[in-house]
């Protein structure tokens, strides 16, 4: 889902949409989505008689806003390091996030330090380098430090939400995140010029098709660390600047080189690696089953 979101969010940019439209009308309408799903399925449960679970006080509800504040500051921060960087570098630096979620989870009492699995998020982040093509060359330092900041926030939310607010369910706190998150984002459309519009019907079809994929993908991802662990489902997420890369070549006509070819192999391998040395779920999750 996040790896189509990035190849649309591509198309719409060429039909003369900025990157400030697309991320507040993503934002926007996962709300907007979240929040309808939220409303059918308390209804379907009031019908049937239940409460459903991972109902929300107002406390948790205040908090998620608090975290929502503190995505948008990830959304910032990496696509600003994209305006500074070159690409490639861009998500090379922002996809050390696995590393630092694993090192979180592990003082969070989520994960156990374990060397194969660093050693297999190791080699993932080399062939994330191969895959993306990512040079040093004329490297901005504001620009390393935006992409850098922008993984520690996902790893931060990952294993916060995980370790402290995992009993609300992926749909209730994504919502309340993104009620804080497209607000604060339409404010700083507004503040800093306005929005671009694309400028014909297929650069509204890759901002719908952008809205619908990144909503669930958001769902899907929170989802995913309440159940199998903040670290595996970072570990996972190595996977996709492999597929936006390979959806470029089918829909940009981007290619790509044997030497990234080879780069996404490794990938591949370090995530396959990490889930087989992480068979087992972490025991702090375990217990709470």
């Amino acid at each position: 889902m996040y790896a189509t979101s990035v190849v649309a969010a591509r198309v719409a940019f060429e039909d003369g949409a900025n990157t400030a439209t697309v991320v507040t009308l993503r934002c926007l309408f996962a709300a907007l989505a979240i929040g309808i799903a939220i409303q059918v399925n308390d209804r379907a449960s009031s019908r049937r008689g239940t409460r459903r679970p991972g109902a929300t006080t107002p406390r948790e509800r205040w908090l998620f806003m608090a975290l929502g504040l503190v995505f948008a500051v990830n959304v910032y921060a990496f696509y600003h390091a994209v305006e500074l960087l070159k690409v490639p570098l861009a998500i090379l630096a922002f996809y050390v996030y696995p590393l630092l979620t694993g090192a979180f989870s592990a003082l969070a009492g989520l994960d156990r330090f374990n060397p194969r699995s660093i050693a297999f998020a190791l080699l993932s982040l080399a062939g994330l380098a191969l895959a993306t093509g990512a040079s040093p060359e004329a490297v901005d330092p504001v620009g390393l430090a935006l992409a850098l900041c922008s993984g520690v926030v996902i790893a931060f939310l990952l294993v916060v939400t995980t370790r402290f607010l995992n009993h609300v369910d992926a749909q209730r706190r994504t919502f309340w995140m993104m009620v804080s998150t497209s607000s604060l984002l339409v404010l700083a459309t507004y503040a800093g010029g306005g929005a671009l519009l694309p400028r014909s019907g297929t650069g509204w079809l890759a901002i719908a098709v952008v809205c619908v994929f990144y909503a669930i993908g958001l769902v899907a991802l929170f989802t995913s660390a309440s159940r199998i662990g903040p670290l595996r489902t970072a570990l996972m997420m190595n996977l996709e600047p492999v597929l936006a890369i390979a959806l470029s070549m089918l829909v940009l006509g981007q290619g790509l080189s044997l030497l990234q070819f080879a780069g996404g192999a490794l990938v591949i391998a370090g995530v396959i690696g990490a889930q087989l040395v992480q068979a087992s779920p972490p025991a702090a999750l375990a217990g709470r089953a």
